[in-house]
Parts: structure tokens; sequence; C-alpha cells
């Protein structure tokens, strides 16, 4: 398992609203990616709290996980949150999303996971939960907005995709918006 992660905060601050984080219990990995509203120490305390909910819940069903993050953390500004999780024995990637983070799988073919309306703390009206299979050298590659929406991993060399921490500070390098917090974070499945 090889999971890699880059950030980038908004004008250098010392606080940064684009979190990640990554967890195996038995054979599930559980990655999980917010992004806090807005900048700064509000907006980092917003996905601080996210990730503090998702890392003690890591057995429910992605609905009642995102439903009991959204009442959790309802004092703070609110995040953009997605949650990847995947199933190394069988190969099976279960993904939810709420707000403006995306994620992709990279490997014979390209497949984006939309992500559903709302606000995760600010309310929701609905989880769009998919599945899909994921492939020994598949690349599981997730970011906040502070990267485009249409990333080419395609346009990387083959050196490059077989390094994912290289991969990682190298789209956050290339495609990271200096107006916007930023992060990233790639998994090979192997």
């Amino acid at each position: 398992m090889r999971v890699a992660t880059e950030s980038r905060s908004f004008n250098g601050d010392i606080h940064c609203g684009d979190q990640c984080d990554w967890w195996l219990e038995d054979d599930t990995l559980t990655l999980c990616m917010v992004d806090g509203l807005g900048h700064g120490k509000h907006a980092e305390e917003a996905a601080k709290a996210a990730l503090d909910y998702v890392s003690s819940h890591l057995q429910e069903s992605l609905g009642t996980l995102f439903s009991g993050c959204d009442r959790a953390i309802k004092q703070t500004r609110g995040v953009a949150m997605s949650i990847a999780r995947i199933d190394q024995n069988e190969g099976i990637l279960e993904y939810g999303g709420i707000g403006n983070t995306r994620t992709m799988i990279y490997g014979e073919k390209a497949s984006h996971f939309p992500s559903s309306w709302g606000i995760v703390g600010g309310g929701f009206r609905h989880l769009h939960i998919e599945r899909a299979n994921i492939s020994t050298n598949d690349l599981l590659v997730m970011w906040t907005d502070g990267i485009p929406e249409n990333i080419k991993i395609s346009s990387y060399d083959s050196y490059m995709l077989q390094d994912e921490q290289q991969l990682a500070k190298k789209i956050l390098d290339d495609h990271g918006r200096m107006t916007d917090d930023a992060t990233i974070l790639v998994y090979m499945q192997g």
C-alpha cells in the first residue's frame, strides 16, 4: 500500500483548511479529503474536526458517517469532504463525496467520481455512493478545489506514475492555485 500527500496553504499561512488523512483497519483502507470553507485558522479547525470524527467512526457505513459528521461539526464553518473506502482483498472501492473535492481512478481508463451538493456541517440533502473496481497498479487521486477539476494524469511520464510522492508533488506544483489552499492525495493499489 502506497499513499502520498502534499499540501500548500493560501499565501503561505501557517494554517491550511485543506487536509487529508488515511487509516488501515484489517484489510479496509479509508482515505478522506476535506476542504474547510474559506482559509486560515477557522477553515483548518473545521477540517481537523471532520477528520477527527471520521477517524473515530471508521466502522460506520458511509451514509451514517457523513450524517454523523454533519451533526458533529455544525458549530464550525463546515467542509467539503470525500471518502474512498477500499477493500484491499476484493479490489472494491466505495466512494461518497459532498461539496467540491475531486476523486478519480487512473489506470487502464480514467474514472471520475461525482460529489453531491452541500456542506458537511452545514447540511446536505443526499449522499450519492458509488462502487467501482480498483486493480493492481491503479492510482486513486483525491484533491481539493485548490487544484483545477480536470487534471490530466496521462500527461505525466511512466516514471512519475510509479512514484506516488513525486506525482503528488508535481501535480501540486503544476496545478495548485496560488489563490487557495490546496491538498492532493495519491494512492497506488499494489
